[in-house]
């Protein structure tokens, strides 16, 4: 049963019988409407088209009248029309959806997938019209109660207030063009663009143009695959869009389409620097693009600065041999503290399954690690050398580490926090975390569901940085709900968010005995080369294509 109930004004007895006939209702008066469109667009063909697949019962009463009328239709035929006491409004409900069409009813997805489904379109509808009281209740459980309030309560109380916390008020007019609402912060993003919500003229809208001209204000501050969060209102004059591009109405013409995105530019960047957000540009960075300019002599004399810098750092470690330690597959190590923690010498993380290491590296007495970039780390083998990507590799580890835990049914108990966190969840975060409640409780979290839709965290895997026991959780979430593994079962799903939130990042300085410790573990793993996404951690480059690369041979 999908059943939406209104206050509003109701419906004749006509005008209810109407509502059911194709091509019968319009809100275009005059000709000169099409030019000037200021409802959403439709054709009010909905109802019709929903009663054609499905059992539907219209309960309406308008205000004017003593009493309301509920109508029947089934599969598009035959309706019936009766008096019945009803409250001023309308109330439609759906049942037995495609029950004429079995193809179409098998392809329907889960209750849960079709309900998130439903949720989406429902969450434009949220924000777009603050000042409307909105209800929703599945299976009997109020999941949103939303009263009419501000624009900015409305956000918090659909994005989350968690979420909600990381975002920063963005209000700027040009010409008669006005841009108003929320953008959240670099470090505040996602892995999909569900949290993205643009409205033009209280109308949802998708455009490619203006979701560019947002992720060009961020410039350099957020990775690739990585999506900010935002909900912008955008109004002007209706004369200056056309809604008809397309039969869903999400894709707008604007006549003023380039001002308009360089508008969105600069929107989002005045918002970013009064909030103290500054490009970050590492060295290199900064260095490759003065690099461009410089002339082939300064670019010579610049290389060789880097190399005498380079001879000084390993000048400097000469006497400061590591070894790598080599285990039998019957070896443990003892716990000690996480690998991302901050850098001590004597840190090492757990490994629960202990292989030999490959054979190029057998024949090593002591290995130099080098990091670049602060991103890869570079060793030296017999045949050449090694390059690993420190954020894959630590995400392998963490992935094999996690899924023996699942698997095994041992539970991992995490570290109690000192302060427990109350954290209040979007509803549909909400759901996605009682999928995986259970799973996660078992690596280490522990979570207690409060009331509603806020739970306490009371303990964290030993691996979590303090400081970040909320934004994991809701990491994992969203990757859970939005990563594409669809031939994961939920269990490698689990281990992957976990791990691919949780590694650390690409940017993060590592000492020696990091490097080492990572190295490790990473070929104690049982597949060390690619991780869960399928993505390679190592790649080496033989002595001989050096060789042939400075012409050697």
């Amino acid at each position: 049963l999908i059943q939406v109930v209104d206050n509003g004004k109701g419906m004749t007895e006509e005008d209810l019988v109407l509502a059911f006939e194709r091509h019968a209702t319009s809100k275009i008066k005059t000709a000169n409407d099409l030019h000037h469109i200021e409802t959403l667009g439709f054709r009010g063909e909905a109802l019709p088209s929903i009663a054609s697949v499905s059992m539907v019962e219209a309960k309406s009463r308008h205000k004017s009248e003593p009493m309301g009328n509920v109508y029947r239709i089934t599969g598009g035929k035959d309706g019936k029309l009766v008096k019945t006491a009803a409250n001023i409004g309308t109330s439609i409900s759906v049942k037995n959806l495609f029950f004429n069409t079995p193809a179409r009813r098998r392809f329907l997805k889960s209750d849960t997938a079709e309900y998130q489904q439903i949720l989406n379109v429902l969450k434009k509808f949220f924000l777009a019209y603050p000042n409307i009281h909105f209800e929703l209740w599945v299976e009997d459980k109020q999941a949103y109660k939303l009263p009419e309030s501000a624009i900015d309560e409305r956000v918090r109380e659909v994005l989350g207030n968690s979420l909600f916390q990381g975002m920063l008020k963005l209000s700027n007019s040009l010409g008669g063009i006005d841009l108003r609402g929320f953008i959240s912060r670099p470090d505040v993003v996602r892995k999909s663009r569900a949290h993205q919500f643009l409205f033009l003229n209280g109308r949802p809208i998708k455009d490619k143009s203006l979701n560019h001209a947002i992720y060009q204000g961020y410039a350099n501050l957020i990775s690739p695959g990585e999506f900010p969060v935002y909900c912008l209102f955008l109004e002007m004059d209706p004369g200056l869009t056309d809604v008809n591009v397309h039969p869903t109405k999400m894709e707008v013409r604007f006549s003023n389409e380039r001002s308009l995105y360089y508008f969105f530019i600069n929107s989002v960047k005045q918002v970013l620097n009064q909030a103290g957000v500054i490009p970050q540009f590492s060295g290199a960075g900064t260095g490759s693009a003065v690099g461009n300019a410089l002339s082939q002599q300064e670019r010579t004399d610049s290389i060789m600065q880097e190399l005498q810098h380079k001879n000084r750092y390993m000048a400097r470690y000469a006497g400061a041999q590591l070894s790598l330690t080599y285990f039998s597959p019957e070896e443990k190590t003892e716990p000690a503290d996480q690998i991302d923690s901050t850098p001590a010498e004597q840190s090492q993380a757990p490994v629960h399954k202990v292989q030999p290491l490959p054979v190029h590296y057998q024949d090593k007495v002591d290995v130099q690690f080098w990091q670049i970039h602060n991103r890869y780390i570079l060793s030296e083998i017999k045949s050449g050398m090694v390059i690993i990507d420190q954020h894959v590799a630590h995400e392998r580890i963490l992935y094999e580490r996690i899924l023996k835990v699942l698997k095994e049914g041992s539970p991992s108990y995490g570290q109690k926090l000192l302060f427990p966190h109350k954290l209040t969840l979007a509803y549909d975060d909400f759901m996605v975390l009682q999928e995986i409640y259970e799973k996660l409780n078992k690596i280490g979290f522990s979570i207690k569901i409060f009331s509603g839709n806020t739970i306490v965290i009371e303990a964290m895997p030993a691996d979590v940085k303090v400081g970040r026991e909320s934004q994991i959780l809701l990491e994992i979430i969203d990757y859970y709900r939005n990563e594409p593994l669809k031939d994961f079962d939920p269990l490698e799903k689990v281990a992957a968010a976990f791990a691919c939130k949780n590694a650390i990042k690409s940017g993060e300085k590592l000492s020696q005995a990091e490097m080492q410790n990572l190295v490790d573990q990473l070929f104690a793993c049982e597949s060390p080369f690619f991780c869960p996404h399928g993505r390679p951690v190592i790649i080496t480059i033989d002595l001989e294509e050096l060789d042939r690369k400075f012409k050697r041979i």
